[in-house]
């Protein structure tokens, strides 16, 4: 927040200026500024204005690309947002009150600090705004401290210029994913704590939920408002090898929002076989690691990420629906592996004529040209054509380590004949240059229908980046990239645990208050 001499100085500054320029037009009126009101937001600002007669405001951040907001509240005194001015800056914005017989228009200056010096290097590799999804580049992005992570969300415009983000370090943990809900909120968790924000970082709501689960990776808005959380749940067992091994990330919880409680639960470990260990490298109590969901709202049912198993879909009650996965080495369900067979819930691959393809295929062993399977799957979501769309990492790609590359892909699903085939897919064509063996993003653009596709953990030599690419879904064609070479500053820049930065995901997103 800036100092109170600063805001004084500033403040009578303007009012000065401005109560000359009403002398002359015969309106009185002030402007008070505070930037960065809630100390956690750098580049937003609060404008309190005063005047004679009820008026309306309009705020436009001039430069490069300039951001303009009109706010529909008529009064004669009132506290407007500013979103989107430039770091290290003297931006000019200007402030239009129209009031009942007239307006008035002035520009004030706002002085902003240089970003953090940890944030990445953003680089334009291609643009062609004709051709994309409006809004500007939102970031989920983590960055190392040490072995933990520092959040700090941020929005980049099609210059490359960071014009929005949050500081959220004093959190002390990671903190994720960064989404805007329907109501405008922005919302985030940590392992226990749900966090509200508005856009100029003002807290809305924090709420603490049962110490018993921890929040991890998704977090799902349903039509209703509520979230759907993927969660670990404490003193919860698997029976592996006939040794008893503590389980995490293998529970989804249904969070009442309005309320501020936790009203159902699923646990996932009582359909699938969790001694299936084909993929699962690290411990045999990680053997789901879920990573994400997908709410399906034509029948109430939910399709897991688990990125040591694969795409699996269960109802609303509980019950399995499908595997989307190799059909190797599935086994008995439950958590002591005494419960229903898996194997005939596993979807049969199919080419675009129906055919069946071969075992080799089916068992994940070999790809076929026209399919593959998802590998360290990430960010499932459900095209309008009720197609699954998912980010296919790639990792141990035909339980092997050889053909690395990762890609969005797409498939369709026929639940009556338990079958499955690839529609669409981009990124394999790139291969390592595209490759990222953790975290990820892919979302469908609903007004171009292009796909956004977000490889958050690439690494080439000693340099680690992230990258953003929206594709024409029908040509295949990239009509926008961006790079953003990571500078994990405050790590060892090994491949440990917050020992790097990591872009976890991305969105098209409005800058808008």
């Amino acid at each position: 927040m800036a100092s109170k001499a600063y805001k004084s100085s500033f403040y009578y500054f303007i009012l000065s200026v401005l109560i000359l320029s009403s002398c002359n037009s015969g309106f009185q009126y002030s402007i008070d500024t505070t930037l960065n009101p809630y100390e956690i937001s750098p580049l937003t600002a609060s404008l309190n204005i005063e005047a004679e007669k009820p008026v309306t405001a309009t705020v436009n951040v001039l430069g490069g690309i300039p951001l303009q907001q009109a706010f529909g509240t008529n009064a004669t005194n009132m506290e407007i947002p500013v979103v989107g001015l430039y770091p290290n800056a003297i931006n000019k914005v200007v402030v239009t009150l129209d009031y009942e017989g007239g307006q008035i228009k002035d520009t004030i200056e706002i002085t902003t600090k240089d970003l953090p010096p940890y944030f990445p290097k953003i680089v334009i590799d291609k643009l062609d705004r004709s051709r994309m999804e409006s809004g500007m580049h939102a970031c989920d992005i983590h960055f190392a401290n040490k072995g933990s992570f520092n959040s700090g969300p941020f929005i980049f415009d099609d210059q490359g210029k960071v014009r929005w983000y949050l500081d959220l370090s004093s959190a002390g943990e990671m903190v994720s994913p960064f989404q805007r809900l329907k109501d405008g909120t922005l919302l985030m968790v940590s392992r226990n704590v749900i966090y509200e924000f508005d856009m100029l970082g003002k807290p809305l709501k924090k709420t603490t939920i049962n110490p018993n689960y921890g929040m991890h990776h998704d977090v799902v808005e349903l039509p209703d408002g509520n979230l759907l959380i993927c969660v670990g749940k404490k003193n919860n067992f698997i029976t592996v090898n006939e040794q008893f091994e503590v389980s995490d990330s293998d529970f989804i919880i249904l969070f009442d929002r309005k309320n501020s409680k936790i009203v159902r639960e699923w646990d996932v470990a009582k359909l699938l076989d969790v001694s299936r260990s084909d993929l699962n490298f690290f411990r045999p109590g990680d053997w789901l690691h879920m990573n994400g969901l997908a709410f399906d709202e034509t029948d109430n049912s939910i399709v897991v990420s688990g990125k040591n198993q694969g795409l699996i879909k269960i109802s609303w009650n509980n019950k399995l629906q499908w595997i989307l996965a190799p059909n190797k080495s599935w086994g008995k369900a439950g958590r002591n592996g005494n419960g229903f067979e898996t194997a005939p819930f596993v979807l049969t691959a199919i080419d675009s004529m129906g055919n069946r393809y071969p075992n080799s295929v089916q068992e994940g062993i070999e790809s076929s040209d026209s399919f593959d399977y998802s590998w360290g799957t990430h960010a499932p979501v459900f095209m309008p054509n009720g197609n699954l769309l998912a980010f296919d990492n790639g990792t141990y790609r035909n339980f092997e380590n050889k053909d690395q590359f990762s890609r969005a892909v797409e498939y369709q699903i026929n639940e009556k004949d338990k079958t499955v085939s690839q529609v669409w897919q981009y990124g394999k064509e790139r291969g390592q240059e595209f490759f990222s063996t953790i975290v990820s993003d892919v979302d469908y653009l609903s007004t171009t229908k292009n796909i956004l596709a977000t490889s958050g953990y690439i690494k080439k030599g000693p340099v680690l980046m992230g990258k953003i690419v929206e594709v024409d879904y029908m040509s295949g064609e990239e009509v926008f990239e961006a790079t953003l070479y990571f500078k994990s500053s405050n790590g060892n820049k090994t491949s440990s645990w917050g020992q790097t930065d990591i872009l976890y995901r991305s969105e098209r997103m409005e800058l808008r208050y």
